[in-house]
């Protein structure tokens, strides 16, 4: 078989010290002459081997129900369950006594009928690693044995030249006993992309498509991926066109298109820049007098003046709040139960205001996120009548006291009393991860386990939003008269009002367990089965949990560690998502090991030099909007065309919903309301994008969840769509709401139509500009200025005709497109 020629990079994975052990040879070697005397380990050959034969995958004996009676853990997870069944119960299936009777042999070498049909030879090596397996007694799984420390691979990037070429990958497994082993012939492997790449069951790569994707390897509860290049044209080495990479961003994205011969695309014009930095930065279309005055601005730090500027305006705040809520699962529906619910609305709104404060005054990331991680609704020392009175006066309203200014925001903990949510919603919202698969067996694509979650989990048991002050919280129900039941909606309506008026309420609160004073009940607390679970940091170390007076302090110890592997890698790739319309790591949410970055180097930099920087936003802002490659046009070359992963062009996206209503809003708004939309917090904080976004029940919510608004129901971004619809064009064209938008007597048309007059107050190309200016931002050409005068010309009348050319701007996808 041909191998591929030009070259396949860094040839031998690194030993992990100096004077490691020898690698033992791979067992489809030492396995495939019978008389080997050596016994296959139960974890590391026999549970691997029935996972690369697919035994225990979910369509075979790995699914919940198992086949044909006999079930085993999905991916391997459980080793003892799975000894169990292969050699316990009534019908076992290995024959200590008569080993090659054993079912295990027989079924997948067709002896006796198989509906998996054939997985090996009887002649082949994994029959005589399982049967020699069986000689030597079935031995089990020992829990104190040495566990997986890494998996090293080579080679660690594959560069084809043309398509059909092949390379070999070698797998070598690391243990904490100091074992190395070639584990080549027990990994499963997978391709990210089969038209970039395949690969069989051996690990041989094969080259398809032109253009770049990984192929992974999955071995115990290891996961390791290879980087697969092929360039895309002959633009290599001395070729390669001189390209300007004036920040570090642009050198190591410059670094990966050099390698795939592919070149980036000019930088976009000034009134692209504008539109696209504006509508990025703060979700919101800049003003006509703005993009007029940027075109004629020659200064050349303008666009850097421009992006400080955007920075510091209330509409950078909101439209990140946003962003943050959504991540933060900030939803009416997501806020407690039991008597509460009508206030609902009240608490998302704080939420909100808490969040935006913070990103408005720039505090630190870390910061921010301690005050959710660690938030408590009582402060020290704090009373119960304090405590109820201190809530109480957020809420009233008149003279409501300031929430925002509260150190800690507590909502984020109040969904329920059930650990397994606030677990998964802290790993996706803080570190980027989808733990779902693991809370119930090994992750697929992962190294999670089901132990790694239940060790995960142990560190929010007892983390609740619960009765505060049960007492005196009775008494104050029983004098209030809030003697209903506590979900009926009597005690919920009187409640709220009770605290609109001003009323002091007996609340409930976020409660988090002191384990350092109560260690003996913590122990117990902590158990599944009977066996008692350790707090453990994913891919971290165990936690002695009475050390801490909260549980989750070691979290956010964790979470700031320089080490921490997803703290600040999972808001950086959000963010630049946002930006470029795809991360680095994308799905955004999703950083699993077999789902790297498209460019690891890229990733890094990025995050590390976020927490150099005491994780300020607005450096990280500044870092992404700076640099060439956020700058470079939409319009693709001739090698880029088919690029959508490696950010040599922008890509043109959907404007999210919020931003898309807003945008509609702001085109047919007045001089002055557009002006507020922009700089008035008062107004800022009623759009779409403002404090509204996780309410239930706002005069544009129709419009918003027609164009993708995440319900922020499920721990996934994927709630959010920008995919468009039929609805979606038909609310554009003629919907009640949007044709109001239009006409409404504070629009735009009203502004230079006055009521009951059809003569414009400006003249005619001016007209025909600020259309342009409004809509998409930019002057019209001439032939756009010609063919919207003869429309006019056509029309009944001028204000007519300025409606018409309005209405047929909105419904340009220039417009509802960022570009």
């Amino acid at each position: 078989m041909e191998r591929f020629a030009l070259c396949v990079l860094v040839a031998l994975a690194a030993s992990p010290s100096a004077g490691a052990a020898e690698v033992l040879p791979p067992v489809s070697q030492r396995f495939s002459a019978s008389q080997t005397e050596e016994t296959p380990d139960f974890r590391r050959h026999v549970v691997t081997l029935l996972g690369r034969l697919g035994c225990n995958g979910r369509a075979c004996h790995g699914s919940f129900q198992g086949q044909g009676g006999f079930r085993l853990s999905l991916f391997g997870y459980d080793f003892t369950a799975d000894h169990e069944a292969l050699a316990g119960g009534d019908a076992p299936r290995v024959n200590l006594d008569q080993p090659p009777t054993s079912l295990i042999l027989q079924k997948p070498t067709l002896a006796i009928d198989h509906e998996g049909g054939e997985r090996f030879k009887t002649k082949g090596w994994e029959y005589r690693l399982l049967s020699r397996w069986i000689e030597s007694g079935a031995p089990q799984y020992q829990p104190d044995s040495a566990e997986l420390l890494d998996l090293h691979i080579t080679p660690t990037e594959i560069v084809f030249d043309r398509a059909g070429q092949t390379a070999q990958l070698n797998v070598v497994a690391e243990w904490a006993d100091g074992t190395r082993e070639d584990v080549t012939p027990l990994c499963r492997f997978r391709t990210n992309d089969e038209s970039m790449a395949t690969v069989s069951l051996s690990g041989q790569v094969t080259a398809c498509g032109k253009g770049d994707t990984h192929v992974v390897a999955f071995y115990d509860n290891g996961t390791t991926a290879v980087p697969v290049l092929q360039p895309v044209s002959d633009r290599l080495g001395s070729q390669y066109p001189r390209v300007l990479t004036p920040t570090k961003v642009d050198e190591l994205v410059v670094a990966k298109l050099r390698k795939l011969g592919i070149v980036p695309s000019v930088v976009c014009t000034d009134a692209e820049f504008l539109r696209r930095v504006s509508l990025d930065m703060t979700g919101t279309l800049p003003m006509p007098d703005e993009v007029e005055s940027f075109l004629a601005n020659r200064s050349p730090d303008k666009r850097a003046r421009k992006i400080d500027e955007l920075l510091e305006r209330p509409t950078y705040a909101a439209w990140w709040t946003t962003r943050l809520c959504d991540w933060t699962g900030n939803s009416e529906q997501n806020l407690p139960v039991g008597g509460e619910q009508a206030l609902r609305p009240d608490k998302s709104k704080q939420w909100y205001d808490w969040i935006y404060r913070r990103i408005a005054d720039n505090v630190p990331y870390d910061q921010l996120v301690e005050g959710i991680v660690l938030a408590t609704n009582r402060t020290p020392g704090q009373t119960d009548d304090e405590y109820f009175a201190e809530m109480s006066a957020y809420f009233r309203t008149k003279d409501p006291a300031d929430f925002a200014a509260r150190k800690t925001m507590p909502y984020f903990w109040s969904a329920g009393r059930e650990t397994p949510p606030q677990a998964l919603r802290f790993s996706y919202a803080f570190l980027g991860i989808r733990l779902e698969c693991a809370e119930c067996h090994k992750h697929p694509y992962d190294q999670w386990t089901k132990d790694d979650f239940e060790q995960f989990k142990a560190f929010f048991v007892g983390v609740h939003y619960t009765e505060a002050a049960r007492a005196r919280g009775a008494d104050m129900r029983k004098t209030l008269g809030l003697t209903a039941d506590q979900d009926s909606g009597d005690f919920k309506n009187l409640f709220a009002r009770l605290a609109h008026e001003g009323t002091i309420v007996p609340w409930k609160e976020v409660v988090a367990p002191n384990p350092s004073r109560n260690k003996s009940r913590t122990a117990s607390r902590k158990t599944v089965n009977g066996r008692v679970i350790t707090p453990k940091l994913l891919g971290g170390e165990e936690v002695i949990a009475e050390q801490y007076d909260d549980p989750r302090e070691p979290l956010m110890q964790w979470l700031r560690r320089p080490d921490n592997p997803y703290f600040a890698r999972a808001l950086v790739n959000r963010v630049w998502a946002d930006y470029f319309g795809v991360g680095i790591v994308d799905p955004p949410d999703d950083m699993n090991l077999a789902n790297p970055p498209s460019n690891e180097p890229l990733l890094a930099y990025l995050a590390h030099e976020f927490a150099v920087h005491g994780y300020d936003l607005k450096w990280l802002h500044r870092e992404i909007a700076n640099s060439r490659t956020y700058q470079l046009s939409w319009r693709p070359n001739e090698t880029n065309e088919l690029d959508e992963r490696n950010f040599s062009r922008a890509l043109v996206r959907r404007l999210p919903a919020e931003v898309a209503y807003d945008a509609l809003l702001h085109a047919t708004a007045a001089s002055e309301p557009m002006h507020n939309m922009h700089h008035d917090l008062a107004v800022v904080r009623d759009r779409a994008i403002g404090v509204t976004s996780g309410l239930a029940r706002f005069d544009g919510s129709y419009a918003v969840n027609l164009f993708g608004k995440p319900a922020r129901a499920i721990n996934c971004d994927c709630e959010r769509s920008s995919e468009p619809s039929l609805l979606q064009t038909v609310y554009l064209r003629n919907d009640a709401e949007m044709l109001g938008m239009m006409d409404r007597n504070d629009g735009w048309l009203r502004e230079v139509f006055p009521a009951k007059s059809k003569a414009a107050t400006i003249d005619e190309e001016t007209l025909i500009r600020n259309v342009y200016l409004r809509t998409v931002c930019r002057p019209p050409t001439d032939d756009e200025l010609s063919i919207a005068r003869e429309s006019l010309s056509e029309s009944t009348n001028t204000a007519d005709g300025v409606r018409n050319l309005l209405w047929a701007m909105l419904n340009t996808k220039e417009f509802i497109l960022n570009h």
